[in-house]
């Protein structure tokens, strides 16, 4: 076994190169830029023990691979170019923070529309790393942290909970952050992606498994459905 499956066996997951390796969640600040709505600057905050007792440490990030493909996925699906939402036009760590400032692609993808527009209403606050783990230390009795990432590789970063939970659509469209008609317009959009044949007009019915690609448009499809009803 590799030093990596045994120290975190089960917990390997396929990033998006298709190495093993590691997924967290931080919770981010970000900060809004007036000139373009498209761009948020994302600040990743650090030292913060997430689920499994670990902290990554933010002066260990190595960022070169991620730099030369640096798109943000919705959830870090990767079967379709329609899970592309934007890109970080800027990747850098200052003091003890991840820096990001991401662009939406608004106006080519309604989902990277509706993900820009719930970063900004306040209903998203968190974002998703795919990354490496080259060093690291255990806690001990005395540490808050079970584990502490010391140096690790960047591969892949994502939005999350897009839209994960249909009752945030409803509120962020209700509070005016997310326009229905966004909502009505990603609904067709997905539908035609959810066709066998969408070029020749001729729909399918999805499949219900939330693995595969199909499955993961279906969840998007009735999530959405389901945000427009209850408005």
């Amino acid at each position: 076994m590799t030093p990596l499956e045994t120290e975190f066996g089960s917990r390997l997951v396929t990033l998006c190169n298709g190495s093993p390796g590691l997924r967290g969640q931080l919770a981010v600040n970000i900060t809004l830029d007036d000139a373009d709505p498209d761009l948020l600057t994302m600040r990743a905050s650090d030292d913060t023990i997430d689920r499994y007792g670990e902290i990554i440490d933010a002066s260990g990030w190595r960022l070169d691979n991620y730099n030369a493909n640096p798109v943000i996925q919705n959830s870090h699906q990767y079967g379709d170019i329609l899970f592309t939402i934007g890109k970080a036009t800027r990747t850098w760590v200052e003091g003890r923070s991840l820096m990001q400032v991401w662009k939406f692609a608004s106006a080519v993808n309604p989902l990277a529309k509706i993900a820009r527009d719930l970063y900004r209403g306040g209903f998203l606050n968190a974002s998703s790393v795919g990354f490496l783990p080259l060093e690291w230390e255990n806690g001990s009795e005395k540490s808050s942290y079970r584990r502490k990432f010391l140096a690790q590789e960047l591969l892949e970063v994502s939005a999350v909970g897009i839209p994960a939970n249909p009752n945030a659509l409803a509120l962020a469209a209700k509070s005016g952050a997310v326009a229905k008609s966004d909502l009505r317009e990603l609904r067709q959009f997905l539908k035609y992606f959810c066709n066998d044949d969408a070029s020749h007009g001729q729909p399918s019915r999805p499949s219900a498994d939330p693995d595969s690609h199909r499955g993961q448009l279906l969840q998007l499809l009735r999530a959405t459905a389901s945000a427009i009803r209850h408005l």
